[in-house]
């Protein structure tokens, strides 16, 4: 791509980026993602199933070249508050993780009013097991990372605290061997009527808290989220950090001056000019706590 193109590129891109935040869209995030289109390098399995619902299925995307793969897959759920979003929209992400060597797995899950908590956190234990049973069809993996933005890091991090779920289908509580969550409501409690609709006339809503299930025995984390979130405060991410750590586990977090709610998973994007910080932190995040091992009998 010669400089002109890439210029229009990005000043299109900036453009889709300026509207996304105005508007989260199932259109806009789509939108996003067309400089990615244009430039990832990677290979994708789409529409593989996890289970007999017509909702449960995943993508699959991989390095193009085979000897960047780095034996380490990352999960992403993606957020949309409990009711709305679709794989295909965050292409920008399997873009942003690929480009580093890792294999990324986005899949879908029911939403609202179809489903209710907590059958999406069980579609992701479910897309979990699959892929520990599956994934060595498609790449060499040593390491299982959880990801997720907004709702989606919600039910991550249930995944990673609650180990009931992913101990329905047989797995042990080490599945997963790091977690990145982006702008998580984890200490949430459903205070609007709309939110009650979703998680139910549930006599304890602590179910629905990760914080509440916290042990010190989760895999390492990650927490980011922004200062200037007025969607998910960043209390959140405080009240989960200091929890985890308290109990004896290991969270790390870091907190971004005038970053908003969207901007912490769009700043993934290719038209994003802050997108270097985000990514550069949870590459040296999993870097550091997952280190590739290399085979000595090679």
């Amino acid at each position: 791509m010669n400089a002109p193109e890439a210029s229009f590129l990005n000043s299109i891109g900036v453009i889709m980026l300026s509207l996304l935040l105005s508007a989260c869209t199932n259109v806009g995030l789509k939108a996003i993602n067309t400089p990615s289109y244009f430039s990832a390098d990677l290979e994708v399995e789409k529409d593989l199933v996890y289970g007999n619902e017509d909702h449960q299925r995943l993508d699959l995307y991989f390095p193009a070249d085979s000897a960047k793969r780095n034996k380490k897959l990352v999960i992403f759920v993606y957020g949309g508050d409990w009711r709305s979003g679709s794989r295909e929209s965050y292409f920008f992400v399997a873009d942003a993780l690929t480009s580093a060597g890792f294999v990324v797995a986005i899949p879908d899950y029911i939403k609202y009013p179809e489903g209710v908590f907590p059958a999406f956190v069980e579609d992701i234990a479910q897309a979990v097991d699959w892929l520990s049973r599956h994934i060595d069809q498609f790449a060499d993996i040593d390491d299982f990372i959880l990801m997720g933005h907004s709702a989606g890091a919600h039910t991550g991090a249930l995944l990673v605290t609650d180990r009931r779920y992913l101990a329905a289908h047989g797995l042990p509580a080490t599945t997963i061997d790091a977690f990145v969550g982006l702008a998580g409501p984890y200490a949430y409690l459903p205070q609007e009527e709309k939110y009650r609709d979703i998680f139910g006339n549930l006599d304890d809503y602590r179910r629905m808290q990760p914080l509440h299930f916290v042990t010190g025995s989760e895999p390492p984390m990650l927490l980011l989220h922004g200062s200037e979130d007025t969607t998910v405060l960043p209390v959140h991410t405080r009240k989960f950090a200091e929890k985890v750590n308290a109990r004896g586990g290991r969270a790390m977090t870091h907190f971004y001056p005038e970053r908003g709610h969207a901007s912490m998973v769009l700043a993934l994007s290719r038209v994003s000019d802050q997108s270097n910080d985000i990514r550069s932190a949870v590459l040296e995040f999993l870097n550091r706590e997952l280190p590739l091992v290399t085979d000595t009998n090679e």
